[in-house]
């Protein structure tokens, strides 16, 4: 079944440029994504078998839309550090509480944290969740600055650091244990869902999918934009021509008729108004998740996806480099490349099967979308060329060692049958004697030497070969 639903037509179902402040946000979630790589041979599923961190089980969790056997494992929500101060001036918050991130694994060194920020204006949710507490609703220019400042350099490099600290220490991992952590970029994703003091909206009223999408197409197009800096100040993205807009809203995605979805390559966006019916559910998961949103659950497997198969492109590349410049290896460095080839293959087929784990068409087909919107296609082909490089080369640099170490051998065995027969051993026995009754020391260490220096040599090559 096509969940994709039209929007707007053509350019002429644009409506006109609204006025700035019309739409009114009193509650929305925006998560950003930490990427972590473990140090190599790490297996990040053992903090989770270990107590380290823990599931959530309940109907209402998100892996109730999972077939079992995926292998995906997202933690409960546990520390990630206090709020920046500049994020809390941006929205004008005098309160918020410390923010919390959730892991999510699909098994190896490889984990992504979700971090979701909620905005609210005090109500129910604030009382259970962990929220930037609003004192009026936000404009949309106030939420772009918001999102924009979560790319900014110094802001994102203090999140990572807080991201991983808290991950380490939630893990009981130690800290040295997470070999590299980065911003996701292009991960944004954004639910709306309080549009409390927007004009003429009742909160009693749901949201009327595509019609309302389709009414506040500039708002959400901006929403989808807020990578371009150039619509961040001074309400520029009012000034973008009708042919932009519909490019980025002409299609959503829904199942029911009261929200809406969109993703670009930078965002997945869901436009909701939750307190026209604001059930257990959605409160379980804004308090338990930080989003009631399975769009942008399947968003971040899709950001873990693309942050494993990225992140092993260039470790495999890096790999290639290194081989080019080696004459040789050895059988433990060809046994452990092998082993790491084996898993992460296995990672990667866990990773590019995810969709099938999906229980619910539309998630399937938002996934669909969000791949034909970040082509990954290219780089999965390079990646499989790059690890079947790998085998293939490490396979012959072996074969250089041995061919080396049978060269060696040969030698060895050369210089004994010489030693030997220069000696002649039946006359090397009685010459012996001789000396034994002579002491002659001297000329007894020179003959031994030339017979058990060799013999060692030997049989220390035989041991290491061996291993």
């Amino acid at each position: 079944m096509d969940h994709q639903l039209a929007v707007l037509t053509d350019i002429g179902d644009v409506p006109e440029p609204p006025a700035a402040d019309r739409l009114r946000i009193s509650g929305c979630s925006v998560v950003v994504h930490f990427a972590h790589r473990l140090t190599e041979g790490s297996d990040f599923p053992e903090a989770f078998a270990s107590g380290g961190l823990r599931e959530i089980e309940d109907d209402r969790s998100y892996q109730s839309k999972v077939r079992p056997g995926s292998g995906l494992m997202y933690s409960a929500l546990f520390d990630a550090g206090p709020l920046p101060a500049a994020l809390a001036r941006i929205v004008g918050s005098g309160h918020s509480a410390g923010l919390r991130q959730a892991a999510l694994t699909l098994g190896g060194e490889y984990v992504v944290t979700a971090l979701p920020l909620l905005l609210s204006v005090p109500g129910p949710i604030t009382r259970e969740a962990a929220v930037i507490e609003l004192s009026s609703p936000l404009t949309i220019d106030t939420l772009l600055r918001f999102v924009s400042l979560l790319g900014d350099p110094e802001i994102s490099r203090i999140l990572a650091e807080q991201s991983a600290g808290e991950l380490a220490r939630a893990a009981g991992l130690a800290r040295d244990t997470i070999d590299r952590t980065w911003l996701v970029e292009g991960s944004v994703a954004v639910q709306v869902w309080n549009l409390d003091g927007t004009q003429n909206r009742a909160t009693a009223n749901l949201y009327r999918g595509v019609e309302e999408s389709a009414d506040y197409a500039w708002e959400i197009s901006a929403l989808l934009s807020y990578a371009t800096d150039h619509l961040l100040e001074d309400g520029l993205w009012l000034r973008r021509s009708p042919q932009s807009v519909f490019g980025h809203v002409r299609t959503g995605m829904a199942f029911f008729d009261d929200h809406m979805v969109f993703v670009n390559a930078d965002c997945c966006l869901e436009m909701a108004h939750l307190p026209a019916w604001l059930r257990g559910r959605s409160q379980f998961r804004l308090s338990q998740y930080g989003y009631d949103s399975s769009s942008i659950f399947v968003w971040a497997v899709g950001i873990l996806r693309r942050v494993v198969c990225d992140d092993l492109s260039a470790r495999y590349r890096s790999i290639l480099r290194d081989l080019a410049m080696r004459s040789a290896i050895g059988p433990a460095e060809q046994s452990l490349l092998t082993r790491r080839r084996v898993q992460h293959a296995a990672l990667i087929d866990r990773c590019t099967g995810f969709r099938e784990k999906l229980i619910e068409g539309r998630n399937r087909s938002l996934d669909e979308w969000t791949v034909q919107e970040r082509p990954s296609g290219q780089v999965l082909a390079g990646l499989y060329r790059d690890m079947e490089k790998c085998e293939t080369v490490s396979l012959s640099l072996l074969r250089v060692r041995e061919e080396q170490e049978k060269n060696r051998r040969d030698s060895l065995i050369a210089v004994m049958g010489i030693v030997l027969a220069v000696v002649q051993i039946p006359d090397f026995v009685n010459q012996v004697a001789d000396w034994l009754d002579t002491r002659r020391w001297g000329l007894l260490g020179a003959s031994a030497a030339l017979i058990i220096v060799p013999l060692a040599v030997l049989l220390r090559e035989r041991r290491r070969r061996s291993r």
